[in-house]
């Protein structure tokens, strides 16, 4: 089981939208990202540099007929705190239903550097 950890890289709507995209993959074409999202290479240009940056996905340039492609693909380490974000999200979503809330963990917030834990019956 996974650790519950917010990962505020990870959870801005279209990096999450991104990591769960390539989650069950083993990679996407950039161009399959940028439609399915509806924006520009711009954008997702931009997306895509902080999860490289973080360590979260690789992008990498393969030949396909002839032309240059990019590919996008998670790491183990972005599958791992994409897994745990999303445990984290599943805590927080529990606190609206307190009866659901027993026995569920308080995710932890990384923060480069810092770590903090985040409890629900203390916000």
């Amino acid at each position: 089981m996974t650790k519950a950890a917010f990962d505020e890289v990870i959870h801005a709507p279209l990096r999450l939208q991104i990591c769960a995209m390539l989650s069950p993959v083993r990679g996407l074409p950039f161009s399959d990202i940028r439609d399915n999202l509806e924006i520009s290479d711009s954008v997702l240009s931009k997306h895509l540099s902080t999860l490289t940056e973080a360590g979260y996905v690789e992008v990498l340039r393969v030949r396909a007929d002839s032309r240059s492609r990019r590919q996008v693909s998670l790491t183990k380490p972005g599958r791992t705190a994409l897994r745990g974000h999303l445990a984290a999200l599943q805590v927080i979503a529990a606190t609206a239903e307190p009866d659901k809330a027993e026995g569920v963990r308080a995710p932890v917030r990384r923060r480069a550097g810092r770590t903090t834990v985040l409890d629900p019956r203390t916000a």
